[in-house]
């Protein structure tokens, strides 16, 4: 597959991630016009949660996405058991933020619960949005992509709709690489899924016409996953063509913008593989690491 379209998609989601921190979590979008953010660069979290996290940081979605691209460059494959054990290292010494899903699965890695079984029942969207590195190593292998995929999502979300999620992303994401026009591809691949995704995606295409804010506020703010699933599809069929108008949009829209913006910034940079600049991705602090991987 195209390898630009590869990195540009792994690079759009780690971006998308480091450029929701600023205003992540922040529910009130009169208070994150009024907050002067840097809307064309990085910000310093408006809140507490993300502890000594700066600009250029990801949030707590990135960081585990970080750990899954190492492992995965570390033994040339996904390896749960591998990967669990390097997630549980980082986590354990995390200065982020530490969500309830990851409580859970650390509780249930300390009782010796295997890998398949200790994660929480949480159906927060942010589990679907750490795929990229999976997508990047297994472009070529679709049956193994969707396997390594629902054994990472999980891992920690062990949610049937989380995981449909994030199996219906990855797909898209491969369509965006092989060029094919995302409305019909979003179409045409929700046919192959329940008939409760199907609804979403036809409830957010009926949201196009309304302002990003009032559609997201509609559907909710939340890192619920039948409802950041909408805010994902509103935001790639109405800026399918702007990248970084759909993560500008996204974080002036309050609420879980991390979630969101990490697939919407795969999915775009797969399909928009010349509109992130290098300055952009050179800001993020962890772009040296990152970049080592490629």
């Amino acid at each position: 597959m195209n390898k630009e379209k590869l990195s540009s998609m792994l690079w759009g989601s780690f971006c998308a991630d480091a450029y929701a921190l600023g205003a992540h979590w922040v529910y009130d979008i009169k208070e994150i016009e009024n907050a002067n953010l840097n809307l064309n660069g990085f910000n310093n979290p408006l809140t507490t949660y993300h502890g000594s996290k700066r600009a250029g940081d990801f949030t707590h979605y990135g960081d585990q996405t970080l750990w899954l691209l190492e492992s995965i460059s570390n033994e040339k494959k996904f390896d749960a058991l591998e990967y669990s054990k390097l997630w549980l290292e980082n986590i354990k010494e995390y200065n982020g933020y530490i969500d309830g899903a990851s409580k859970a699965t650390i509780e249930g890695l300390d009782k010796g619960l295997s890998i398949d079984v200790c994660g929480s029942s949480s159906r927060d969207l942010s589990a679907a949005g750490r795929i990229a590195p999976l997508i990047y190593f297994y472009n070529n292998d679709k049956e193994t992509l969707l396997e390594t995929i629902k054994l990472q999502t999980n891992f920690t979300h062990r949610n049937e709709s989380v995981e449909e999620s994030a199996l219906f992303f990855a797909e898209l994401t491969l369509a965006m690489v092989e060029g094919v026009d995302l409305n019909s591809a979003i179409t045409s691949l929700s046919k192959n899924y329940s008939t409760t995704l199907q609804k979403w995606v036809e409830q957010a295409n009926q949201s196009i016409l309304l302002p990003t804010s009032t559609a997201i506020a509609n559907f909710g703010q939340s890192c619920s996953v039948n409802v950041g699933f909408l805010g994902v599809i509103h935001l790639l069929i109405k800026y399918q063509n702007d990248y970084m108008e759909a993560l500008k949009e996204n974080v002036l829209s309050g609420g879980d913008s991390a979630a969101r913006g990490m697939i919407v910034g795969m999915v775009l940079g797969a399909k928009l593989e010349n509109q992130i600049e290098q300055s952009f991705k050179s800001s993020l602090t962890n772009f040296d690491k990152i970049n080592s991987f490629f």
